[in-house]
């Protein structure tokens, strides 16, 4: 899909519920604004999320890289007006989480379930929009055979 059709997608998805079960997380496009830009940011969310496998537990509302045992960036998920978008979603809010706390406050991602168990998520910082969007992410089921592989 094109920025545009992600945006439109995000906007229009239909009922929002937190997801469940493990999530394999896919990184889709950066969104083009000064803020999502920035070296600061753009450097260690490309590691973090473009080249590095990641995903999210939601059962256990954690994040992961490379297998679900290496998890980090607990949070708790609220469905609520989306702070980049005019549409619903689910908020990651990072209060619960034992990151120290400069970094727990930077953190905010916000997820759209689309069904069939996937979901369209928005990444970036802790910021309104334009300043804290930086980059779309897909979200589908960590399969039985990934999870086998991982132990």
């Amino acid at each position: 899909m094109s920025r545009a059709e992600l945006e439109a997608c995000f906007r229009h998805a239909g009922a929002v519920e937190p997801p469940s079960g493990l999530q394999r997380g896919h990184f889709l496009t950066w969104i083009d604004h000064r803020e999502a830009r920035r070296r600061r940011w753009r450097w260690p969310q490309r590691i973090a999320f473009e080249y590095t496998p990641f995903g999210i537990d939601f059962d256990r509302k954690l994040w992961f890289f490379f297998t679900p045992g290496l998890a980090a960036g607990r949070f708790d998920a609220r469905v609520q007006a989306s702070r980049w978008r005019d549409t619903r979603a689910v908020g990651l809010h990072y209060e619960p989480s034992r990151l120290p706390a400069p970094l727990r406050s930077l953190l905010y991602d916000e997820v759209k379930p689309l069904g069939e168990g996937l979901a369209l998520g928005l990444g970036g910082i802790n910021a309104g929009p334009g300043a804290g969007d930086h980059f779309f992410f897909a979200l589908e089921p960590w399969r039985m055979e990934e999870r086998t592989r991982s132990r």
